[in-house]
């Protein structure tokens, strides 16, 4: 079985139970917001109303640093300088 990450960008919405990548994601009936900072994280039901549907907002919204799939991956810790 294989279970691919869907590489979504600002705005998509996203179903749960589908594998996700890091970000935030707003459920689309009630507003609760949730992070996710692994990679390949299931989506689960919406906790206070139990949507299945929410708004992604990728990592490379939330940190303005994270530009590439290899730093989703490994994202820089926060402070590096690139010099």
């Amino acid at each position: 079985m294989n279970h691919s990450v869907r590489t979504l960008t600002e705005g998509d919405h996203v179903k749960a139970g589908n594998k996700v990548s890091p970000g935030k994601y707003v459920c689309i009936d009630c507003g609760y917001e949730t992070e996710l900072s692994d990679t390949e994280q299931d989506l689960r039901k919406c906790p206070k109303c139990s949507c299945e549907e929410y708004q992604c907002f990728p990592m490379t919204h939330i940190r303005p640093d994270i530009k590439t799939v290899e730093d989703v991956q490994h994202p820089p810790k926060r402070g590096d300088s690139a010099q």
